[in-house]
């Protein structure tokens, strides 16, 4: 069996016990064990080796592979492959979020907040690197800091490309709405 198809069986069982623990009910215990499976998805590094998921084009700060999505558009699993220097500023997801670290480190900031209540302040800091994760629930808040190059998972309970009213803090001061991602495609 290729690199490719064990790839493809271990991310679908992977999916298949998260959707059963979405089942269940989403609370941080939910997202706890989002983030422990994929943990354990990540321990099996040979199946995603780094030139299966180049880096962003010149130009772009990051490229989301999608690993897996249901015909519904929910639980949605992605690589995603980030230049130095990018950041994002606050915001929610409005649905369930998870990252784990695989290469390079991720800084996430959780801040005291929802969107929409006024300037969000950090309350703590989490450095996403191999063998650690976090996870959000629907409507808490973080950023993300990254200084050198990263490859992390990002599992969602709804796809990116769904995700059209969650909101940011600017840089001016103000919640805006984030566009939805387009900067995807399809892992091998």
């Amino acid at each position: 069996m290729s690199v490719v198809d064990q790839r493809h069986t271990a991310v679908a069982e992977a999916l298949a016990d998260i959707r059963d623990l979405d089942a269940a009910g989403v609370d941080r215990d939910c997202v706890e064990g989002i983030r422990e499976r994929l943990l354990r998805l990540a321990e099996q590094r040979e199946l995603f080796p780094v030139e299966d998921f180049p880096a962003p084009e010149v130009g772009e700060r990051s490229q989301m592979y999608r690993l897996s999505q249901d015909d519904d558009d929910r639980f949605a699993l992605y690589m995603q492959v980030v230049r130095d220097g990018t950041a994002a500023p606050p915001h929610d997801h409005t649905t369930w979020a998870v990252i784990v670290g695989f290469e390079g480190q991720e800084l996430n900031k959780r801040y005291d907040r929802k969107a929409g209540e006024g300037e969000p302040q950090v309350v703590s800091e989490h450095m996403v690197e191999k063998g650690t994760g976090i996870g959000f629930l629907p409507d808490e808040l973080h950023s993300i800091h990254i200084e050198g190059s990263s490859m992390n998972f990002h599992c969602y309970g709804l796809a990116l490309e769904r995700l059209a009213t969650r909101r940011y803090w600017s840089s001016d001061g103000e919640w805006k709405v984030f566009q939805a991602s387009a900067n995807i495609v399809d892992a091998r």
